[in-house]
């Protein structure tokens, strides 16, 4: 089925924003993403905070890739909540990040792939601050626990959605033949809307290895077993492969 995405701005004076930005933030190398909402005031932010002494950069996502509708982040500086490929472009080049937007859910997957610094600029509130190390601490403590309940299962269920930009049929098979390779074994489970009570059923299955949405594994607690990424489960593999070479 063909997907039409209508992309919706908000129209906002960014320049309040900007101006709280320049007081607080002593770098002066700095790299700016943002949602698609925003997408618009991005070439402003960067002219506005050039001007105050700043230099200002803005990475390109899915580098080395083509970027495909509904998978990966399509504009320069845009951040999705499992495509943060525009600020890792520019990490390089930049002391921290600015990321205009709401919320921290986009930031957190932003944290995850690097240590420095995010901004939190609120176009709507106006307001400034640091993402809290506490609550980075806490996103980080909560995929250490899944991961290790994960190196301990005996069967995996891989979850794989049929919806457009999130199917990975593909991924689900390999990962399955990987696992049955260490003596471990799987079954593939396909739907539409993943809803934890359908997955009840399935009293064999130790662990669920998500294959859609990464950022789904933020809803643990709805779910019946263990639930943990395939890049996840791939980086429990390749422990699990070198703790047998030291046996």
């Amino acid at each position: 089925m063909r997907t039409l995405f209508v992309e919706a701005y908000i129209k906002e004076d960014l320049t309040p924003l900007l101006d709280k930005l320049i007081k607080k933030i002593k770098d002066k190398k700095i790299g700016i993403v943002t949602t698609v909402q925003h997408i618009k005031g991005l070439d402003f932010a960067k002219e506005y905070l050039e001007r105050a002494g700043f230099e200002v950069f803005i990475g390109k996502p899915a580098k080395n890739m083509v970027p495909k509708q509904g998978i990966y982040a399509f504009h320069a500086g845009q951040l999705l909540g499992c495509d943060a490929t525009a600020a890792l472009d520019i990490e390089e080049n930049v002391e921290s990040f600015i990321y205009i937007g709401t919320g921290e859910f986009h930031p957190l997957n932003l944290a995850y792939d690097t240590d420095k610094s995010i901004w939190l600029a609120n176009p709507l509130t106006k307001t400034v601050e640091l993402l809290p190390e506490e609550r980075k601490r806490r996103y980080f403590s909560k995929q250490a626990i899944r991961k290790n309940n994960g190196k301990h299962a005996k069967c995996y269920g891989f979850l794989v959605s049929t919806k457009p930009g999130q199917y990975y049929l593909n991924m689900a098979k390999r990962m399955l033949e990987e696992v049955r390779s260490i003596g471990k074994d799987g079954i593939i489970l396909t739907h539409d809307t993943i809803v934890p009570n359908d997955l009840l059923n399935f009293s064999e299955v130790d662990c669920y290895v998500n294959t859609a949405c990464p950022r789904i594994v933020e809803d643990q607690p709805n779910y019946p077993k263990t639930l943990i990424n395939g890049t996840e489960l791939r980086e429990i593999l390749d422990e699990l492969k070198e703790d047998s070479k030291l046996l």
